[in-house]
């Protein structure tokens, strides 16, 4: 569906980057994601891929009800055209799905969506110390493959915010061309270094998410 000149007008700073261009401001678009958390660790990257157009979002966030409803209606104000809903967890249809781990709770729901949907696309933010970021394709590798680097969760880090925002940047990065192996981003202060994620051979999610080969 081609952009109208209202469209391009909102979206010109991003349409411009070589990265986007046209082609994936429709994308974005058409895209719908969903994205975890605690609702006070949701407000800024929810604001990010309103204001990048993102189609359809869904949330699936804890915390004060009426917090939850304002910041929808937040940005609603902010994007007319993006559609923000409340979802609970079991949500289909969504290309991608982020997960801003910030807590106990929000470690558990990310736990239980990658053992009930192994086959979706996933993201997903460690925001204690160390902070990291993974990264999975709609096959394996999962997020269990990570390991304690990311199923575990202490002392919130110093250095969340920048972690949110990064994992938000590759949730656009991902619904406007879909990462095709499975990845880590690892912080140390305010460096981070990035490397392949593999998928584990004693992982039991990515074994039975697998396709079986036919019998004879």
């Amino acid at each position: 569906m081609a952009l109208s000149n209202e469209q391009i007008e909102r979206y010109s700073r991003q349409i411009i980057l070589p990265q986007v261009g046209g082609r994936g401001q429709e994308r974005l678009l058409a895209a719908r994601i969903a994205i975890l958390g605690e609702i006070a660790d949701l407000e800024s990257p929810l604001a990010y891929l309103v204001g990048a157009g993102v189609g359809t979002i869904l949330l699936n966030a804890f915390g004060d009800c009426a917090r939850r409803s304002y910041l929808i209606g937040q940005m609603r104000d902010l994007n007319p055209e993006v559609k923000v809903a409340l979802t609970a967890p079991g949500w289909s249809g969504c290309e991608l799905t982020l997960m801003l781990i910030g807590s106990a709770q929000a470690r558990n729901a990310a736990e239980a969506v990658n053992s009930e949907s192994p086959r979706t696309a996933k993201i997903a933010a460690r925001l204690d110390s160390p902070g990291a970021i993974v990264i999975t394709p709609s096959r394996p590798p999962c997020l269990a493959c990570a390991g304690d680097a990311l199923m575990t969760f202490g002392t919130r880090s110093e250095n969340a915010e920048l972690v949110k925002m990064v994992a938000t940047t590759e949730a656009l990065k991902y619904l406007i061309q879909p990462a095709a192996e499975g990845a880590i981003i690892k912080f140390s202060g305010l460096s981070s270094g990035a490397s392949q994620l593999r998928s584990r051979p004693d992982c039991m999610i990515c074994t039975d998410s697998r396709p079986r080969t036919a019998q004879k």
